[in-house]
C-alpha cells in the first residue's frame, strides 16, 4: 500500500510500518547477496560498462555500414580481442623460449654474475655462487608455487573475461534499453543526484582508464627505445611486460628495468650503460605513476583536478590492490556527486566565505 508523502511516521499503522521493516530488510538482504554474487567480478563489470561506453561511436559507425547491430557489435570487441591475444600471445612466446634458456645455461649465469659481482664489490666468489645457486633452486621452488596459483586463478580469470566482454556486448547492443530502465525506475526527486552521478562517477572513471592506457603505452614505448638503444634482447617482449605490468603504481614496471639493468652490468660489463638504464627506469615509474598519470586523468574527467586523481589512484591501489584503479575514482566520484547532491548549487551570496568577508569589512571599518 503506497503511503502519502505528507503523512507524520508516528500516523503509521503497525501494518504499514512491518511492511515497511520487512521490505528494508528484503532490500538489505537483496544488496548483499548481489555483491556476494558479483563481488570478485565487479571490477569486469565496470571496465566493461566503461569500455562499452568508449566503444560506442566505433560500433555506430560499423552498424551504419553493415545494418546490423548484434553484428557490429561482435565485430567492435574483436577488435580489441585479436590484436590482445596476438600480443600476448607473442610475449609468452617469446618469454618462455628465454626462461628455458635461463635455466638451461644455469652454470655460466652463476658463474658470470659470482665474476661480476667479485669485480665490482668485492664479494668472495665462492660465497656469491653458492648463494646464487640457492637462488636459482628456489626460483624453481617458485615457479612452480606460481604457476599453481595461476591454475587456481584461472577460473576467476575467465569468469571477469566472460563479464567483461558480455558487458561490452550488452551496453553496445542495450544501451538505449538500459539507459531507460534506470531512469523508469528512479523517482524523479532523485534526479539531482543521477545527474551528478553520472558526470562524476562516469567522468572519474573515464579519466582514470584513459590516463592508465595512456600511462603503459608511454613507459612500454620508453621502454621498447632503451632496449634498441642498448641493443637489449627481447625488445619487444619487455616492452609489451612493461605495458601490462603498468598497472601497479609505483611498484610495477621495476620488474622489467632492474633485471636488464643488471643484464648490462654482469653479462656486457657495461655500468655506465646500466646505470642510464636504471635512472631512466627510476624516472620514468615516478613520473608516470605521481605526475602523468594523475595530469592525464584529471584532464580526462572534467570534474576533478590532479591532486584528488593523484588521491585516488593510488589510495586506490594501496587499498584495493589492481581494482582499486578503477574503485579508487569510482568511490571518489560518488563522493562527490553525493556532496554536490546535498550542497546544491554554490550561490556566493549564502555562503561562508561572504559571511567572513563582511565580517572582515566590518572590523576593518572600525
Amino acid at each position: 500500500m503506497p503511503l502519502d508523502d505528507e503523512r507524520l511516521l508516528s500516523d503509521l499503522t503497525l501494518a504499514e510500518a512491518r511492511s515497511i521493516v520487512i521490505y528494508g530488510a528484503a532490500t538489505l538482504l537483496a544488496l548483499i547477496l548481489f555483491f556476494l554474487l558479483v563481488g570478485k567480478v565487479l571490477v569486469a563489470l565496470l571496465l566493461g560498462a566503461v569500455a562499452g561506453a568508449y566503444l560506442v561511436p566505433v560500433q555506430e559507425w560499423l552498424e551504419r555500414h553493415l545494418r546490423a547491430r548484434a553484428g557490429s557489435a561482435v565485430i567492435t570487441i574483436l577488435l580489441i580481442i585479436i590484436p590482445l591475444a596476438a600480443l600476448v600471445g607473442y610475449g609468452w612466446y617469446e618469454m618462455s623460449d628465454y626462461s628455458k634458456a635461463v635455466f638451461d645455461r644455469q652454470q655460466e649465469i652463476t658463474d658470470s654474475i659470482s665474476r661480476s659481482l667479485s669485480r665490482y664489490l668485492g664479494v668472495r666468489y665462492e660465497d656469491t655462487r653458492a648463494g646464487l645457486q640457492a637462488a636459482f633452486s628456489e626460483a624453481l621452488v617458485r615457479s612452480a608455487e606460481a604457476l599453481r596459483e595461476f591454475r587456481e586463478g584461472a577460473a576467476l580469470l575467465l569468469a571477469s573475461a566472460t563479464v567483461f566482454f558480455f558487458t561490452v556486448f550488452y551496453v553496445l547492443t542495450h544501451r538505449a534499453r538500459l539507459t531507460a530502465y534506470i531512469k523508469l525506475r528512479v523517482p524523479g526527486e532523485f534526479l539531482p543526484l543521477y545527474e551528478k552521478l553520472s558526470e562524476n562517477v562516469g567522468g572519474a572513471l573515464s579519466g582514470a582508464l584513459w590516463a592508465v592506457f595512456v600511462d603503459q603505452s608511454v613507459k612500454a614505448l620508453i621502454i621498447l627505445a632503451c632496449n634498441l638503444v642498448f641493443d637489449v634482447p627481447l625488445a619487444v617482449a619487455l616492452a609489451l611486460a612493461a605495458f601490462l605490468v603498468g598497472f601497479f603504481p609505483l611498484l610495477g614496471v621495476w620488474v622489467v628495468y632492474v633485471p636488464v639493468s643488471l643484464y648490462l652490468l654482469v653479462f656486457r660489463d657495461a655500468p655506465t650503460a646500466a646505470g642510464l638504464y636504471f635512472g631512466i627506469g627510476v624516472l620514468m615509474t615516478i613520473g608516470s605513476s605521481l605526475v602523468l598519470r594523475p595530469m592525464l586523468a584529471s584532464k580526462q574527467s572534467g570534474g576533478f583536478n590532479f591532486y584528488w586523481m593523484l588521491i585516488g589512484l593510488v589510495a586506490g591501489v594501496f587499498v584495493f590492490g589492481i581494482p582499486g584503479i578503477v574503485l579508487g575514482p569510482a568511490i571518489l566520484g560518488f563522493a562527490k556527486a553525493v556532496l554536490d547532491t546535498l550542497v546544491g548549487d554554490v550561490k556566493y551570496g549564502t555562503s561562508l566565505l561572504r559571511e567572513e568577508k563582511v565580517q572582515e569589512k566590518l572590523v576593518n571599518d572600525e
